[in-house]
C-alpha cells in the first residue's frame, strides 16, 4: 500500500515521496491513513447546528491559535469570511468553547458545556465540535513536526524552557467523588459531563467495534460514541501512533504523553501513560516520578539524563500553545543517535496527545477510586 498524493499532511508539509520521512510515514501507514480518515469525516458528517463551512472556519482559528501557518491557511482557503457579530448566540457559545479549549484546556469547565446544551446543542453534535478542535490541535502539531524533521537547516537561538501547567485542586467533582490534586500512577476513574450514550443504543456494529477495542464499557468512549465512526478512526491512529513494533521505545512515546499531559494539566491522562511507561521500563521509574512531581510553574526538561532531557524539551515545546518546537531541538535529538522513524513516533506522540488530552478536560472530570484509598 502507498500513501495517497492527496493526503494532507503530505501536502502542506511538501514531503518528497522518496524521502526517508516519507517513507517513515509509510511505515507507519495506520496512523497516517487513518489522520486522513478522520480529517476526511469530521468535515463530512452531517449536522444541522454545526455546519461544514462553519467547521473550516473554527478549524482556521484553531489552527491559527496553535501556531501552525501553513495549516491555518488552508483551512482559511476552505471557510468563509465570517464576523464574530455574525454568530448566532449557539455558535458564540461554541466559539468561547474553542478559544478556551484550545488555548488554555485545563480551563475548560462544566459552564461551557452547560452553556452549549443551553443554547440548544445536541449531545451528538457537541461531541462532534470538541473532536474537531482536538483533531486539529493534533494535525497542527503533526504538521509543525514535520515541518521541523524536514528543514535542512536548524536555528541557533535559545528558546524559552516549557513549564508543568496548572491543574484542578477542587476536592470534589461534580458528582461529589473525590478529585485528584496531584498527579499519579494510581488508577483514576473518569465522569462526564453530558449523559454518555447506554451500550443499548449502539448498533451491532458500533457496539462490535467498541467491544473490539474494550471500549464497552467505558463512560469515556460511551460518550464519543456519539459519534461513533471518528471514535473508530481515533482508536485506529493511536494503536498505529504507540502499538507498532520497532522505532521509538515503547516507554518513551509513553513518557512523551505523560510530558503532553504536565503541560496540559490533564491528571487523569498522565496517569495513564506515566503508568505504562513505567511498566515498559521499569528501571526509569525515578524518571517517571520525577516528571509527575514537577510542580507547576517548573521546567520540566530538567534533571534527566541527555536522552530523555532532549525528548522532553522537544515534546514540550511542540505541546505549547502556540507552538514552540524548533529546528535546533531536532538537530540535538538527531545528534544523540535518533533515527528519522524514531522522531517521527515522538512526534506523533506528543501530537496526538494534544488531542486526547483537550478531550479529556473539556468533556469531564477524573476521580479517585476507592481502591487507592485503602
Amino acid at each position: 500500500m502507498t500513501i495517497l498524493n492527496d493526503d494532507l499532511i503530505n501536502v502542506l508539509t511538501r514531503l518528497s515521496p522518496d524521502s526517508d520521512l516519507a517513507l517513515s510515514r509509510q511505515e507507519r501507514l495506520v496512523a497516517t491513513e487513518n489522520t486522513q480518515a478522520a480529517y476526511n469525516e469530521i468535515f463530512s458528517v452531517p449536522s444541522q447546528q454545526f455546519p461544514v463551512d462553519i467547521r473550516y472556519n473554527f478549524a482556521h482559528q484553531v489552527a491559527k491559535l496553535t501556531g501552525s501557518p501553513k495549516l491555518a491557511d488552508f483551512y482559511w482557503q476552505k471557510s468563509s469570511l465570517l464576523k464574530p457579530e455574525d454568530l448566532s448566540p449557539a455558535l458564540q457559545a461554541a466559539a468561547e468553547y474553542l478559544q478556551i479549549l484550545t488555548l488554555s484546556p485545563k480551563n475548560t469547565d462544566f459552564s461551557l458545556i452547560e452553556k452549549l446544551v443551553t443554547q440548544g446543542w445536541e449531545n451528538s453534535d457537541i461531541i462532534l465540535l470538541a473532536q474537531l478542535i482536538t483533531f486539529v490541535t493534533y494535525q497542527a502539531r503533526l504538521v509543525e513536526g514535520i515541518n521541523l524533521l524536514n528543514t535542512v537547516e536548524s536555528d541557533t537561538f535559545d528558546t524559552a524552557k516549557i513549564v508543568a501547567g496548572t491543574w484542578d485542586q477542587q476536592p470534589l467533582t461534580r458528582q461529589g467523588k473525590p478529585s485528584p490534586t496531584a498527579f499519579t500512577q494510581n488508577n483514576l476513574g473518569w465522569e462526564a459531563w453530558i449523559t454518555a450514550r447506554k451500550a443499548t443504543t449502539l448498533s451491532d456494529e458500533e457496539a462490535q467495534v467498541l467491544k473490539k477495542f474494550g471500549q464497552l464499557n467505558s463512560e469515556y468512549f460511551l460518550l464519543l460514541a456519539y459519534q461513533s465512526k471518528i471514535l473508530e478512526i481515533r482508536t485506529l491512529i493511536d494503536r498505529g501512533v504507540f502499538y507498532t513494533t520497532g522505532g521509538l521505545p515503547r516507554w518513551e512515546r509513553e513518557f512523551a504523553a505523560a510530558v503532553v499531559s504536565k503541560v496540559n494539566g490533564c491528571i487523569y491522562c498522565a496517569s495513564v501513560h506515566a503508568r505504562k511507561a513505567s511498566q515498559y521500563a521499569k528501571e526509569r521509574r525515578s524518571d517517571v516520578d520525577k516528571l509527575l512531581a514537577t510542580p507547576a510553574g517548573e521546567i520540566l526538561a530538567d534533571g534527566f539524563d541527555e536522552r530523555l532531557l532532549a525528548i522532553t524539551d522537544l515534546v514540550a515545546s511542540l505541546s505549547a500553545t502556540p507552538i514552540q518546537a524548533t529546528a535546533s531541538q531536532i538537530a540535538i535529538l538527531r545528534q544523540l543517535g535518533l533515527s528519522e522513524l524514531e522522531l517521527l513516533d515522538l512526534i506523533q506522540s506528543s501530537a496526538f496527545f494534544a488531542w486526547a488530552n483537550r478531550l479529556m478536560l473539556s468533556l469531564g472530570e477524573p476521580f479517585e477510586l476507592l481502591e487507592n484509598k485503602e
